[in-house]
């Protein structure tokens, strides 16, 4: 999905998240790095397994930046991950 749709972002602080990106370890190292403009870092429950999860990928500091704060500023302002396209933000208008 992320391939198809640009202004797509994920969050990885679901369970889920984590439970697949610990089915394949390269595979989930590899996805972090190719998407690492679209992630974000959250947390929906108490523990570290998550943050011990990415801290074995050995993630470039760059990686770990995007991920816990720079895309989280940059989709809060309303441009897209290539800095460059404003996105389109829907509201709910009360009507």
């Amino acid at each position: 999905m992320l391939e198809e749709h640009p202004n797509l972002y994920a969050d990885l602080s679901a369970g889920s998240a984590l439970r697949a990106l610990m089915t394949d370890r390269d595979l989930a190292r590899r996805f972090i790095l190719r998407f690492e403009a679209r992630l974000l870092f959250g947390r929906d429950y108490y523990g570290n397994e998550l943050i011990s999860f990415l801290k074995s990928l050995q993630l470039p500091n760059q990686t770990w930046k995007k991920i816990g704060r720079i895309n989280a500023e940059r989709l809060l302002s309303g441009t897209t991950p290539d800095g460059k396209t404003p996105m389109i933000v829907l509201a709910k208008t009360g009507k």
